[in-house]
């Protein structure tokens, strides 16, 4: 294998986290050495730069883009269907011309698995299961191999016939050259523009997914039983309105800060800005069984101790060794476990110490090359 093209049918770049996530793929990929194409529609964004300068993103991979009618992405979803199908029209005219010798397709997207019919092998990374029928199992048996973020996603596809042999688990991935940095936090803060003096909680990513709060509400809340200040970093400007407001309800406005979306590197420095990172995430079966949050990464490789909500994809990854957990939804106990980090600093040191340490395991480069091995086990 030489090359791999990698589609996406999303809007480049974006503020989601699969725009970052699918751009470190792409750039490890080719640090690899392969040869290596981004296939994306063509699509309209308030983002600034390419999806290069806006990710900061090592120019070692190609862009290209097909024909898209952006409409199509926002009227419901018998138009997002035909977006998809107009996307994979495009992909499959790109792919008609170029040589199928040392070529894998990399894609999320399991409606674009029948492209493996034009000679390609595909593999297909799954984040999400929608549905239990058999159709979805007919499209991803497509693909030649299946990484999927979480071993609970695993057991989904193996209900619906999938063999295991054909899986592999890989959650998401970290780059540690952004997020491992050791910045003082009264620096971080002066450098943002936060308050100095108090203790800060921090959140960083996007507020919501898919239509989902990821638990923004409950952190609030539990700033009413804690005396620090509340940050959320990396939403959109319609979402820090939101979350203002409930701020507001919950009386809490005067210690709530919020901020939209931003470069990741900036991120970086919001969490060593903090001195306790959470996740309050709520139990719903997405957050339960199908999501492998790429701030988790980033919070174990800052160095700074983390809270989370208590569910099953976390503890795939993380342990008491590593992190403090708390029953989903349940501001009270985040705010008890936040309370007992900060008054026990020494605690949350070793525990962000050994998180930091297991972080190495998640680089994008150690992941692509677990995923790339797999590939070739898989194609020969």
């Amino acid at each position: 294998m030489k090359r791999l093209l990698y589609l996406a049918n999303i809007r480049l770049p974006t503020e989601k986290a699969h725009g970052i996530a699918i751009m470190r793929a792409c750039e490890a990929f080719a640090r690899a050495g392969l040869d290596v194409t981004l296939i994306v529609p063509r699509r309209s964004t308030t983002i600034r730069g390419d999806a290069f300068a806006a990710y900061g993103i090592d120019r070692s991979f190609r862009i290209e883009t097909v024909p898209a009618i952006e409409r199509l992405y926002t009227h419901g979803a018998l138009a997002s269907r035909a977006a998809t199908f107009l996307f994979f029209l495009g992909a499959a005219s790109r792919l008609l011309v170029r040589s199928r010798k040392d070529t894998v397709l990399y894609t999320r997207e399991v409606a674009l698995t029948p492209l493996a019919l034009l000679g390609f092998p595909v593999i297909l990374e799954i984040h999400h299961v929608f549905g239990k029928s058999l159709g979805y199992a007919a499209l991803a048996r497509l693909a030649r191999g299946l990484v999927v973020i979480s071993p609970f996603l695993k057991e989904k596809l193996a209900r619906l016939g999938i063999p295991e042999s054909r899986m592999t688990v890989e959650p998401s991935g970290v780059d540690l050259a952004t997020f491992a940095i050791t910045l003082p936090r009264e620096e971080a803060r002066t450098r943002l523009d936060l308050p100095r003096g108090r203790a800060l909680v921090a959140y960083t990513g996007n507020f919501m997914t898919m239509g989902e709060e990821k638990g923004l509400r409950t952190l609030l809340k539990a700033l009413r039983e804690i005396d620090a200040i509340g940050v959320a970093a990396g939403g959109s400007e319609k979402e820090c309105a939101r979350y203002a407001e409930i701020a507001r309800e919950y009386g809490v406005a005067d210690r709530a800060v919020l901020r939209g979306f931003m470069p990741q590197r900036e991120l970086a420095v919001y969490q060593q800005a903090a001195d306790v990172l959470v996740m309050p995430f709520p139990d719903t079966p997405h957050f339960r069984s199908d999501m492998s949050p790429v701030k988790m990464f980033e919070y174990m490789a800052s160095g700074r101790p983390i809270v989370s909500s208590d569910l099953p994809t976390i503890r795939s990854v993380l342990s008491d060794d590593t992190a403090v957990f708390v029953p989903p939804g349940d501001a009270s106990a985040l705010a008890r476990a936040v309370a007992d980090l900060l008054a026990d600093p020494l605690r949350g040191e070793r525990l962000a110490a050994r998180a930091k340490e297991t972080a190495a395991r998640y680089a994008w480069d150690a992941r692509s090359g677990r995923v790339l091995q797999f590939i070739r086990e898989r194609i020969s």
